[in-house]
């Protein structure tokens, strides 16, 4: 059996509403293993990176022993377990800067992984819901991770009439049709159709800002966000975001879900609301074929106390054509329950354990 049949397997016989949230550690570490063999296989970068850490399959390594790489290597190296991409999906990156890029063999890994994260965190109904979408689709942004997952939520979960209300106009820049959204929200709410909006942080401030109407969208509804509060114009603080998602579009705290991810995963995880209701913590939250990890800043190994404070590594089994192992460079506190709670990115001063992952892999590629 490949390896990408045995994770989507092991994937597919999760129940989202029922089981747990985390696997027993033996059956994740053997998971962990063999997606790790296939890796120090088929790419002598990593291999030979793994090798001077005095790391290799036959080590029998678990979770917190493979070596992690650090998000800015995808920017620099091709980290690709494979013989050619079907998908390359890049960084947003800055102006004029370098973009990561995460290499697929096949996308069927990554859409085993995202349909039953987002039913057990924003749908656990299953219900059909009309699905307004505040950011590109796959079709206009074809090599952006975010415009896939969104696409592929509103073509597996959206009715008829799921729309996006971002795409580029003829001088190819990104444009929102607020006059678009705005009747497809009084839509909404004349049919009693349960919504749930997608988008940015920036998105949603950008709509708010240019439009000046209120509605309370019909019961069932519900919003998620995918981050971005800080953008090219404003600065926007979640607190009054959320309060806007209330008051402008009758949307309560609880129904509101934010989202947190990266273009080096494959996964990816959610806050509690939706599902905790009053009682969420508003941490994120992670299937079980997600593993997260904090790691002291300096030497990168992980803290095993709990409610430890350092930098948050990912251990993702959907990552089967890169690297599962990912040294991001955001700053958390994971407590007891699996909860991730974010602090931000850390001030280039905590990163220097980062900077030397990422010297010695490239140095690796040399060799």
């Amino acid at each position: 059996m490949s390896v990408h049949r045995r994770i989507i397997d092991a994937i597919g016989q999760w129940d989202p509403n029922r089981d747990a949230l985390r696997w027993p550690r033996d059956k994740f570490d053997a998971l962990c293993a063999a997606v790790f063999a296939h890796q120090y296989t088929h790419q002598r970068t990593y291999r030979t990176f793994c090798e001077r850490r005095g790391i290799s399959p036959d080590d029998e390594p678990d979770a917190t022993t493979i070596p992690a790489v650090a998000t800015d290597a995808f920017k620099v190296l091709h980290l690709f377990a494979g013989q050619s991409p079907s998908q390359t999906f890049r960084t947003s990156g800055t102006t004029g800067g370098e973009r990561g890029e995460h290499h697929f063999a096949t996308l069927d890994v990554y859409r085993a992984s995202l349909h039953p994260t987002f039913l057990r965190f924003c749908n656990p109904t299953e219900s059909t819901l009309r699905l307004l979408v505040l950011a590109p689709s796959h079709a206009d942004l074809p090599d952006s991770s975010l415009s896939f997952m969104l696409s592929e939520l509103v073509d597996r979960h959206g009715d008829d009439g799921s729309a996006f209300f971002v795409s580029p106009d003829d001088e190819l820049r990104w444009n929102i049709d607020v006059d678009g959204f705005a009747e497809a929200l009084d839509q909404a709410c004349s049919e009693a159709q349960p919504t749930m909006i997608l988008g940015t942080a920036f998105a949603y401030a950008e709509v708010f800002e240019r439009l000046d109407q209120s509605w309370t969208l019909p019961d069932g509804s519900r919003l998620m966000e995918t981050g971005g509060f800080k953008g090219r114009f404003r600065d926007l603080s979640r607190p009054q975001l959320y309060d806007a998602f209330t008051t402008r579009l009758g949307v309560a705290r609880h129904r509101c879900v934010s989202e947190y991810s990266m273009t080096e995963l494959s996964s990816q995880t959610y806050s509690d609301h939706l599902v905790c209701g009053d009682e969420a913590t508003g941490h994120f939250y992670a299937p079980p074929w997600l593993d997260i990890q904090i790691v002291d800043p300096i030497d990168l190994q992980p803290l095993g106390k709990p409610n430890s404070r350092g930098l948050i590594r990912f251990v993702d089994l959907a990552n089967v054509d890169s690297v599962l192992a990912i040294q991001t460079s955001d700053r958390g506190i994971l407590h007891p329950d699996g909860g991730l709670e974010l602090l931000g990115r850390a001030p280039d001063a905590e990163l220097r354990g980062c900077s030397l992952t990422i010297e010695e892999i490239v140095d690796a590629q040399s060799t």
